[in-house]
């Protein structure tokens, strides 16, 4: 096998196979660094970032590296632009969020929306007289320039939509479409809520819980990867060799049957050519011996005719020829 793996042929093949594998190999590494950051910096425990037009760009994706840090952010809130999310059990409870839009301004003189989850109040309190959820009776929002601090949080799936000031998610392509635009892509979970709301606790979604585990997954996947690339080449060597003893194994047996089969037909040939001559002068004897003396004469005449063409057959034919001659006199 070793002299089909030294072909031209799969010595290129080999050297594809081998990039393809260090690319892999690239790859897994790189995944793995960052799993290990994540896991790192979640050792660590929350980091101050500072403000929040200084950490993450507007619609810039809320990363790993920075999800669940502290930044702070500076504008005003709409009394317009608020609305509760039911359905979350926190402490036992089941709590209601309250989340409003900030207008953070920019240094071109416009403005950035923020969604801010002030808080969470129990179900009861936004529920009203018909047991219908009322975002009217949220607490309001505060007026004025405010400063807000709390942890990065990157935004929930949407599955649903907004109907009536209600939300199922903290999603900010839902948000988008009741507030306007440009927004940050995530949202910010106060963490020292007013007006008797509750401190938002850490978001634990399935992304930020598996993140770790799906990183060390995608590793051990270009690994692999990479070992089938070597086993593929592996493979095809091994499929040619194995063809290439199969043709010559078939080559020795058609040899092996071929040789005493032409043999045999050879000397059957020669046996029957030979035998020939000696069956036809027999039965010209054995007919004239039955006929009578004068046709045993003729054969004889033609016997001694036939041994002075053929020397080794004229003792014989004389022996024959002396008792015809007797019986005649």
């Amino acid at each position: 096998m070793l002299r089909v793996a030294l072909r031209p042929y799969f010595l290129g093949l080999l050297a594809l196979m081998v990039v393809a594998t260090l690319v892999c190999g690239l790859l897994a590494t790189w995944q793995w660094d960052r799993a290990h950051r994540a896991m790192s910096d979640q050792a660590a425990g929350a980091q101050e970032l500072g403000d929040i037009r200084e950490v993450v760009d507007i619609g810039g994706a809320v990363t790993n590296e920075i999800v669940g840090d502290i930044v702070t952010a500076t504008g005003q809130f709409d009394a317009e632009e608020q609305i509760i999310v039911p359905g979350r059990s926190i402490d036992g409870q089941d709590a209601v969020i309250i989340v409003a839009a900030l207008h953070v301004p920019l240094e071109d003189g416009t403005d950035a929306l923020l969604p801010v989850a002030r808080g969470w109040v129990a179900a009861d309190a936004v529920t009203g007289p018909d047991g219908e959820l009322d975002p009217s009776l949220a607490p309001p929002v505060p007026e004025g320039d405010v400063v807000v601090s709390g942890r990065l949080e990157a935004s929930e799936a949407a599955a649903g939509g907004i109907e009536d000031g209600v939300a199922g998610e903290i999603a900010t392509p839902l948000l988008v479409n009741v507030w306007g635009s440009p927004m940050y892509s995530g949202y910010l979970a106060d963490v020292d809520p007013i007006d008797g709301l509750n401190p938002m606790p850490e978001a634990q979604s399935a992304f930020s819980k598996g993140l770790n585990w799906q990183n060390i997954g995608y590793s051990m996947q270009w690994v692999l990867f990479g070992a089938f690339f070597l086993y593929l080449w592996w493979r095809s060597v091994r499929s040619v060799h194995l063809d290439e003893l199969e043709d010559q194994r078939e080559a020795m047996l058609e040899s092996l049957e071929g040789g005493p089969a032409a043999a045999s037909d050879e000397t059957s040939s020669e046996g029957t050519s030979s035998d020939e001559p000696s069956l036809t002068e027999n039965s010209s004897a054995e007919g004239a011996a039955l006929r009578g003396p004068s046709a045993l004469s003729s054969a004889t005449l033609g016997s001694s005719a036939s041994s002075s063409s053929n020397p080794s057959s004229s003792t014989p034919a004389s022996s024959q020829a002396a008792p015809a001659s007797g019986k005649d006199v």
